[in-house]
Order: structure tokens, then sequence, then C-alpha cells
């Protein structure tokens, strides 16, 4: 465990320092500092930011059964790839490691062939959470540090909608959001021309053109971060799981931005309310992921709702059966409960989609998308 750091310096401090030294920053270095700053950040601090005592709940607190269920589509990954004696994966924002843990614990139940071939990396920012190597287990800080060829599977778990994002606004044409100061010194937006002709590049891209006055945020670091994976892939699968959407869907007409923070189990739209002390997400473009995966050679395997993804694993038959005296059967029923939360229409199951591409591999068939594959809404 790591000494705690001396925080001389809050993330609002350093932000404010930035603006009154340059003028308005963008919102993607404001949250750069905020979520990933190495003293203070709201990911690199040692509070704990999962479960009843964080501030939000992962898929993985839902139930247990979700690391169980992506194990049998790793193994199934394996088994395109022709059972390759070492098989990489790597898990990035691997948090606590519990998600790779439970995946890892069932491949050593149930595939123990795979389960001697395979090589773990977990990718974790925060230096708390991060342990020595173990076995064939490593941590490494990010992607950056990762060095190729990968041939496995590289998984992302609630990652890419906490990348630091840009905001935009259209009007007679498109104008950036920045974060400047008014006068009593406290952060509030300010328009301005974009900061990079990605901006209006990749709406030029998509062929969309967002109406009058409307707002939305540009994940240009997450469109970096998945060419980044697919450069490093050989032969084998990238995994994305988060919320989020097709482009058509996120940015239609009317719709407002999906700027969201998370605090002690609530939300709110706020970015500036005590940087540093809250998550800072939004949507994930699903169509620009899938595009720019095979601008570097990533072929698309399929795109489907978290629900139906887990559905065709077989997610159904983890349910355990519950006894005539169910009262007395608490913990048959709260397993259920947890399964029912993953896919139930209308939550977590429909909200959180699954894209997974591939490369090095002719049309591979997987169980994940058995169930409905959604790809052509990309």
């Amino acid at each position: 465990m790591l000494e705690r750091p001396i925080e001389n310096e809050s993330p609002l401090k350093e932000i404010t320092e930035r603006i009154r030294g340059k003028g308005p920053i963008t919102f993607a270095e404001f949250m750069e500092v905020a979520l990933y700053r190495p003293e203070g950040g709201y990911y690199t601090k040692e509070r704990n930011r999962w479960g009843g005592s964080g501030d939000y709940v992962t898929n993985l607190d839902i139930s247990p059964v979700f690391a169980r269920v992506l194990a049998r589509q790793i193994h199934e990954m394996w088994l395109s790839l022709g059972s390759p004696g070492a098989f990489d994966l790597v898990e990035a924002g691997a948090g606590r490691g519990s998600l790779a843990k439970g995946i890892l614990d069932t491949l050593a139940e149930l595939y123990p062939d795979l389960n001697r071939s395979v090589r773990a990396t977990l990718l974790e920012k925060n230096p708390y959470l991060r342990e020595p190597p173990s076995g064939r287990v490593r941590w490494l800080e990010d992607l950056e540090e990762l060095e190729g060829p990968v041939t496995g599977c590289i998984l992302s778990n609630e990652l890419l909608d906490a990348l630091p994002f840009h905001r935009v606004t259209q009007g007679n044409i498109l104008r950036e959001l920045y974060v400047g100061l008014d006068n009593g010194g406290r952060l509030v937006d300010v328009e301005g021309e974009p900061s990079t002709d990605e901006l209006p590049g990749y709406f030029d891209a998509l062929k969309i053109r967002l109406t009058t006055g409307q707002k939305a945020e540009v994940g240009l670091r997450a469109r970096h971060w998945l060419q980044r994976a697919g450069r490093l892939m050989d032969r084998g699968f990238v995994m994305t799981i988060d919320y989020g959407m097709p482009a058509r869907e996120l940015y239609s007409p009317g719709r407002g931005g999906t700027l969201m923070c998370h605090y002690r189990h609530t939300m709110n739209d706020d970015p500036y309310r005590a940087p540093g002390s809250q998550d800072i997400t939004a949507h994930v473009d699903f169509t620009t992921l899938n595009t720019a995966g095979e601008d570097v050679g990533l072929e698309t395997t399929g795109f489907t709702l978290q629900s139906y993804f887990l559905l065709g694993l077989g997610i159904v038959e983890e349910l355990r059966q519950v006894g005539e005296k169910a009262l007395n059967d608490y913990e048959a029923i709260k397993h259920n409960q947890g399964i029912k939360e993953l896919i139930i229409p209308g939550g977590v199951g429909d909200t959180f989609k699954v894209l997974v591409q591939h490369k090095g591999l002719k049309d591979p068939s997987l169980s994940g998308f058995a169930f409905k594959n959604m790809k052509e809404y990309l």
C-alpha cells in the first residue's frame, strides 16, 4: 500500500491557475485534471468508488455472475483463435481487479486448457489499486505501457465513458464549450472556436449536423484509445462494454448532451461541483468506435444490448432453484435478483451495450451475439 500523498494543491486550484494563466481550457483538459490528476484526482485517490460505500455500482457489483458469463465468451474467443498456447487477456480500467479475478477463477474451474494458456494484464491508473505481479497476472498503468503484439482479448468495461471528452454546441457553425471563470472566480462554460479540426471533422465523418442550440459531447480520447488497442492487436478481439448508443441516436435532433456526474449514489449534471470528488461521464458513440477500429484493421464481430449479449451466453443457466421455503433461501433469491437486474428491460441491460471487433480472423461467430446482433445499427 502506498503512502497517502500530501495534497498541497487540489484539482480545483490547478484548474483555476491554468485558466488564469492561459485563458479558458477545453473540457477535456478540465476532466484530465479533475479525474486523473496524480494528487487529488477522482480516479487516482485511495477512496473506494464502487458498491454501497462508493458513488456507483458496476455490473460486477450487481452480480458476480457477470464475470462468470464473460469467461464463457473469452473461452469461445480462444477456441476461435485455434486454442493458442499463449492467450493474452488485457483488461483496461481494471480498478480493484475483481472482474479479472472472477474471469480467471471461472477459467480455472471450467476451462483448464485455457487457464493454462492465459496471461492476464490489468491496466489501472490508480496507484493504490495496482498490485505487484503475481503468477500470470501483471499490472500496468495504461494502454501506452502495453507492448504488442497481442493475441487474445483486450477488454474494457465501463472505461471509455469517463475518458476526457470535449463539449460542443451548434450555432451557425460548430462551437466548442470551454471551461472559464466568471467575475467571482467560479467555473463556467465559455464558447469559442473549436480547439482542433477533429471536432467539426468528427461530425462531418458521421454526416451529422447538430440542430441549432444543441449541445453534445465528443469522445476524441475514446476514439484514440480504440485505435491504440487495434494497433496492438495481432490476432484476437477488442471487447467494449459501456453505456452509449449509435451516433444517429446519440446526436439525434433535439437531444441534449449526456454529461452526468456521480457522487454517493446520486446523479447531477454539474461537472464544476467539487472537481476531484465526483465522477464525470458521457455516453459512448459506438458508431465512431466501430469506424475507428476499421481504420486500424479491426472488423465488426457484433454489437448488441448487454442483456442480449448475456442471454446469448446463457446467463439464465446461472439461475438457482429456490426451495419451497423461499424465505430461508435468501442467498439464492439474492443471486437470482442480481441476474435479473443485469438483463431486465429498461435497466442496465438496455443502457449498456457490447461492441466486439476482431482482427486476424475470418468471420468468427460468438455466442454473445446469437440472441440478437445489432451491428447494422452502427
